[in-house]
C-alpha cells in the first residue's frame, strides 16, 4: 500500500514537471529582426509585432514603415522589418523643402527622391542618416558662360555663387578686376560671368580753347546788323587725362589738369540798335535784271526787305550790268571772281542775267545767309 501511493506522488509531479516544459515551447520564438537594414535574431515570447519590438528597445514612430503590421502576430521564425523615418531639410537649388525617408543612407534617400548622382549634394552620399534631421543643399548642374579678356567659354556647374565658379576655375581676382554679376551671387541656369581687368593711366593731349565774343552795342547800325571789329581767335591748352582701360581698351577720360599754352583773343563786334527802316519798295522793269532777281528771292522765301539790300549792294558792285568788268577780273552782276565760277550754273554766264544772279543768290547764301547779311560785309568791309 504504501508502495503504490509513494509511485502515484512520483507520477503526479512528474507529470507536471513535462506539462510546463511542453507549454513553454509553445510560447517562446525565435524572429529574425531587421531594423535599417541590419538583422538580428531574438528570442521572444511577445504576441505581436509591437511586442516584439518594444521588448527588443524599438518605439514605432509615425513615419516609421513596420512588416508586417504592429498587430500581426509573430509566430517562430517570423521575420519582422522595421524602417525608421529621418527628416530631411532640403534646399533643391535654393528652394527649401522638408522631407521624411526611411533610407538609412543619403545614397539610397537621393536615389529614391530622383535626385541624380550628378546633383551636388552638401552631405556625403556615403554617409548613414541619423535619426535626428539632417541638413543638405541640393544643386543641378547648371550650364553657364564665363568671359574672360572678351574671350567666352561654356562650362557646367553645381557651384553655388560666382565667386565659387571662378576659384573651381582658378581665375585669381585682384583689386583691378570687374566681375558681373557680383562674386556672391547665385548661379542660375544660362548665367553669363563677365572678368574683366581695369586699368588706369594719363595721357596728355594739346586742345583748343574758344575764343568768347564781347558784343558792343552801336546806335549807327541797324538792329540785326552786326560788324566784327576784331576778330576771335582759339588759342591753345596742354591737358593731362586720367584714362580708364577696361581689357586694354580705353573707355573713358577726366581731366586732371590743364596748361594755357596760348591765350584765346576775344572777339569784338558791333551790334546793331538803330530800328530798322521800313523796306523800301521798289519799282523794276518786269524784264530787267532787277525783276528777275526779285522772283528768285521769291522762290528762295526771302522777302523785300532782303531784296532791297541786295539791289543797294549790286547796284555798288556792277550797277547791275552783265558784261561789268575790274581790273581784279570780277565780271558780271554779283562781280564773281573769277567770272568762269559762274559756267557752274550755265554756259551763257557772260551775257545771260539769269544764270549771273542764280550764282550769285546762290554764292549770297551759302557765304552770309541773306543778302542783308551780305550787305551788312560789304559795308564794313568795302566787298562781299
Amino acid at each position: 500500500m504504501r508502495r503504490s501511493v509513494k509511485y502515484g506522488l512520483y507520477g503526479a509531479v512528474l507529470a507536471g514537471v513535462l506539462g510546463g516544459t511542453l507549454a513553454w515551447i509553445n510560447v517562446d520564438k525565435t524572429v529574425t529582426l531587421e531594423v535599417d537594414g541590419t538583422s538580428v535574431r531574438v528570442h521572444t515570447v511577445a504576441g505581436d509585432v509591437s511586442q516584439v519590438l518594444a521588448g527588443a528597445g524599438y518605439r514605432i514612430g509615425a513615419h516609421d514603415l513596420v512588416a508586417p503590421g504592429a498587430d500581426a502576430q509573430v509566430h517562430d521564425g517570423s521575420l519582422i522589418v522595421l524602417k525608421r523615418g529621418r527628416l530631411l531639410h532640403l534646399q533643391i537649388d535654393g528652394v527649401e523643402r522638408d522631407i521624411w525617408v526611411t533610407d538609412p543612407t543619403v545614397s539610397q534617400a537621393m536615389a529614391d527622391l530622383g535626385f541624380p548622382t550628378a546633383d551636388f549634394t552638401s552631405v556625403s552620399r556615403d554617409q548613414r542618416l541619423p535619426l535626428t534631421p539632417t541638413d543638405i543643399d541640393i544643386r543641378a548642374p547648371k550650364q553657364v558662360t564665363l568671359v574672360m579678356a572678351g574671350k567666352a567659354q561654356t562650362l557646367t556647374t553645381t557651384d553655388a555663387t560666382v565667386g565659387e565658379v571662378l576659384d573651381d576655375m582658378g581665375v585669381a581676382l585682384s583689386a583691378q578686376n570687374r566681375i558681373t554679376p557680383a562674386v556672391g551671387t547665385a548661379i542660375a541656369a544660362g548665367e553669363k560671368i563677365t572678368v574683366q581687368r581695369v586699368t588706369s593711366g594719363r595721357i596728355s593731349a594739346r586742345t583748343a580753347i574758344p575764343f568768347t565774343v564781347l558784343q558792343q552795342p552801336d546806335a549807327t547800325m541797324s538792329k540785326g546788323q552786326v560788324q566784327v571789329v576784331t576778330s576771335g581767335q582759339p588759342g591753345t591748352a596742354s591737358v593731362i587725362y586720367g584714362v580708364v582701360y577696361v581689357d586694354g581698351v580705353a573707355t573713358g577720360k577726366t581731366v586732371l589738369s590743364s596748361t594755357v599754352l596760348t591765350p584765346p583773343t576775344t572777339q569784338i563786334e558791333k551790334v546793331g540798335t538803330a530800328p530798322v527802316p521800313p523796306p523800301v519798295v521798289i519799282q523794276v522793269d518786269p524784264g530787267s535784271a532787277q525783276a528777275i532777281a526779285q522772283n528768285m528771292m521769291l522762290a528762295r522765301g526771302w522777302g523785300s526787305d532782303q531784296f532791297s539790300c541786295l539791289v543797294q549792294m549790286w547796284d555798288h558792285e556792277s550797277g547791275w550790268r552783265v558784261n561789268a568788268q575790274n581790273g581784279s577780273g570780277a565780271y558780271g552782276i554779283p562781280q564773281a571772281l573769277p567770272g568762269d565760277k559762274m559756267a557752274a550754273f550755265g554756259a551763257d554766264w557772260q551775257t545771260n542775267p539769269a544764270t549771273q544772279i542764280a550764282w550769285g543768290l546762290a554764292y549770297i547764301s551759302g557765304r552770309y545767309g541773306t543778302p542783308c547779311a551780305a550787305w551788312s560785309s560789304w559795308q564794313a568791309n568795302g566787298w562781299y
